[in-house]
């Protein structure tokens, strides 16, 4: 099956088009400035594509049956440019025969009501947009990524200090999922066009406190990991100091948003983190990656404290 994956180039579009591979479609990797792609040795094909571009959307989308949709996030950059790339690729979608149906993937969890949370409510927007255009979409949700730990936020302290830190209150429980059990379920989605109109929460194979994931990536990475749950307040504060170098930033408003969010995900009674998979399993049948075996998947990842 011919998959157009937009956004490629990032982590999470990387492992779709891996997954694509893995499964025998044709992925076809659009991203801005496409650079030579393989995937065990196969070539990828590739295209160029701004989302304000409609000529080179359409090219893009030649002979596509299905979309994978990674758009930005609107948490750091403008939201008007990538709520309108939603419109755009929907609307490119629907100028394409080929095009059955499209699986969007929200990156974040998605609220049915808004919680006030700017990025949830843009990618609210986005799903409402692409459907409006009358493009069929499965909207997936992911929660928590256990790929968060190699960002540049979280990965310090684990080398420098042997500590797993992160913004979860002790009591918080979560199912966490990694980019290529994401991918994995996308690339399930292939099979079930029937679910398009449906919003699915996605998570991992466990739903665990922070302590519980501390524990399991300390065998994994054979490293004598202790656990931070820091604070709501505490985190804030680390990305502020941090953002404050990027002049491009409106950083008030960015940890506003980021204060919102944290503290829905730590406080809500709706437990957003917290996904029963077996429901989902049943319609998307894949082989979730426990955490521990995720930890072992990447340990050659971990840079050597200097």
């Amino acid at each position: 099956m011919r998959v157009v994956v937009f956004g490629a180039s990032g982590v999470q579009g990387s492992a779709q088009v891996s997954a694509l591979i893995r499964a025998g479609h044709h992925p076809v990797a659009v991203s801005r400035y496409p650079k030579p792609l393989t995937t065990d040795g196969q070539s990828i094909e590739t295209a160029s594509a701004e989302f304000s571009d409609v000529p080179a959307l359409e090219k893009a989308l030649c002979g596509a049956e299905v979309i994978f949709l990674n758009l930005p996030s609107t948490s750091f950059q403008k939201a008007e440019p990538v709520i309108a790339a939603a419109k755009a690729i929907g609307e490119a979608a629907m100028r394409t025969p080929s095009v059955r149906f499209c699986v969007f993937n929200t990156s974040m969890p998605v609220p049915e009501e808004t919680k006030h949370i700017e990025a949830q409510d843009h990618r609210r927007e986005m799903r409402r947009l692409l459907r409006d255009t009358g493009l069929q979409v499965i909207s997936i949700q992911p929660v928590c990524y256990l790929d968060n730990f190699f960002e540049g936020w979280a990965l310090p302290p684990i080398v420098e200090q042997n500590v797993l830190r992160y913004c979860h209150k002790p009591s918080l429980e979560a199912s966490w999922i990694c980019h290529d059990d994401l991918a994995q379920l996308m690339v399930a989605a292939l099979n079930r066009p029937d679910l398009a109109g449906r919003n699915i929460p996605v998570g991992g194979p466990e739903t665990v406190r922070l302590e519980q994931v501390t524990e399991k990536l300390a065998r994994a990475w054979d490293r004598p990991l202790k656990c931070d749950n820091e604070t709501v307040d505490d985190f804030c504060d680390r990305m502020g100091e941090a953002m404050r170098k990027r002049a491009s930033l409106d950083v008030d408003r960015v940890i506003d948003q980021m204060r919102r969010a944290y503290t829905w995900y730590n406080d809500s009674p709706e437990d957003p983190f917290k996904i029963d998979m077996a429901p989902v399993l049943k319609e998307l049948p894949v082989q979730l990656t426990t955490i521990e075996e995720w930890g072992r998947s990447v340990k050659h990842k971990l840079p050597v404290a200097v």
